[in-house]
């Protein structure tokens, strides 16, 4: 094709057709141009094509993604809430008669206030998307906006997290240590499977506590102590604030959730 094209415009210059010869130069670079156009046009076309099946792939892990993340948030605000519940009951204690509380009760409640429960969501899809600079992919604006600031988003969060954690691991657990026989309280966490279950990826196991071996201490004294209420006042200053937190970590997670959402069902419409 190229060779006849060339014989054409070589007999127009022999034979001096210098006016047509332009004209059909013209409409040459003409159909050239429009070529290049319709292969640029096909081009463009495969590759909004393949962008389209990447974005429907990664919204599809991105919403078990966060899926996942919003049902983590749940479940430490629950674990908090059962913290605080704790906190209010063991205050309570202190005005009751012996004989109104379970032995049991106190170490059950015991042991929940020294749980330190944090948030750790999955973002491997979503730093994979940042790192590698795939971004782009997220057809939607406020998605990309949304996702590319999650992870600072949390960072008033972690930072509560870690006030609770110091506090427990710092102060509350070498203060029972040292004023009250904690193993019975530690053997009683076994058997709070309700609480387990919110830390277990597995299956829950049955053990012998052996409970009944421990010698169960004097609760009044602790109750009592004035510096054991200033904790209790602490851990519920502190755990109140980071739900609060959390909150927000969730509705953020969960306006993810309905963006994705939205973004599959018009990748199932078209």
């Amino acid at each position: 094709m190229i060779k006849f094209f060339r014989r054409i415009r070589q007999n127009m210059i022999k034979e001096n057709r210098t006016s047509k010869y332009l004209l059909y130069a013209i409409g040459e670079i003409i159909l050239v141009v429009i070529g290049i156009l319709i292969a640029l046009q096909i081009n463009n076309w495969n590759i909004t094509t393949q962008n389209k099946e990447q974005e429907k792939q990664i919204l599809a892990q991105l919403l078990i993604e966060y899926t996942s993340n919003l049902e983590q948030i749940n479940q430490k605000i629950d674990i908090r809430n059962e913290m605080l519940n704790s906190c209010y009951s063991l205050l309570g204690y202190r005005t009751e008669t012996n004989n109104q509380i379970v032995a049991d009760s106190i170490d059950a409640h015991l042991f929940r206030i020294s749980i330190r429960p944090t948030f750790d969501p999955e973002l491997s899809v979503t730093n994979e998307l940042i790192n590698s600079g795939k971004l782009y992919l997220l057809d939607d604006i406020t998605l990309r906006n949304e996702i590319s600031s999650y992870s600072s988003s949390l960072s008033e969060l972690k930072e509560e997290e870690q006030i609770i954690l110091n506090l427990t691991e710092n102060r509350l657990i070498p203060f029972l240590i040292k004023n009250y026989q904690i193993g019975r309280m530690q053997m009683i966490m076994l058997e709070d499977k309700k609480l387990r279950a919110k830390f277990t990826m597995g299956s829950l196991g049955n053990y012998n506590t052996l409970k009944n071996t421990v010698l169960q201490s004097d609760y009044k004294p602790l109750l009592n102590n004035p510096d054991f209420e200033d904790y209790l006042m602490q851990f519920i200053s502190y755990t109140a604030y980071t739900n609060d937190q959390s909150d927000g970590v969730k509705i953020k997670t969960e306006s993810i959730i309905d963006i994705i959402t939205s973004e599959v069902e018009d990748h199932k419409n078209n």
